[in-house]
C-alpha cells in the first residue's frame, strides 16, 4: 500500500490503469474535499473479509492499512462489513483513535500519526 500511495514505485502508465480500479473513493465528492487520493481493494467469502487501503490527504499526510479476517462467523462478518468503513474514516481522521489501536494492538505497526 505505501509504494501504491507513493505515486512515484510504478510508472505513470501504470497508476493510468490502476487509479482507476484503486481509487473510486474520489467519486464521492466529500472525499475530494479533504484527500488527494486514497485508493482501496477489498475481498471477502462467507468467512473472510479483508481490505487494504492507502490515502493521502490534502496536508500531505500518507496512511496505509491492510486489515485481515478469517475465520469469522455469519454474525461476525456482517457487523464487520457494517462498521468497516466507519473505522477507516476514524482511523484516518482521528490521531486519538489511532493511538487507541495502537495501544489495544501493541504488536501491530500502526503510526502515531498520518504524517
Amino acid at each position: 500500500m505505501k509504494k501504491l500511495n507513493s505515486k512515484v514505485y510504478f510508472s505513470a502508465n501504470v497508476y493510468q490503469y490502476l487509479d482507476p480500479v484503486m481509487e473510486q473513493i474520489m467519486r464521492n465528492p466529500n472525499n475530494c474535499e479533504w484527500l488527494v487520493h486514497p485508493g482501496q481493494k477489498g475481498g471477502s467469502t462467507a468467512f473472510i473479509l479483508t481490505i487494504a487501503m492507502y490515502a493521502t490527504d490534502k496536508d500531505g499526510n500518507q496512511t496505509d492499512i491492510a486489515f485481515f479476517a478469517n475465520d469469522l462467523t455469519s454474525f461476525e462478518k456482517a457487523k464487520l462489513s457494517r462498521n468497516m468503513n466507519g473505522f477507516l474514516l476514524k482511523f484516518l481522521k482521528d490521531s486519538n483513535f489511532r493511538a487507541h489501536i495502537k495501544k489495544e494492538l501493541p504488536n501491530l505497526d500502526l503510526p502515531g500519526s498520518l504524517s
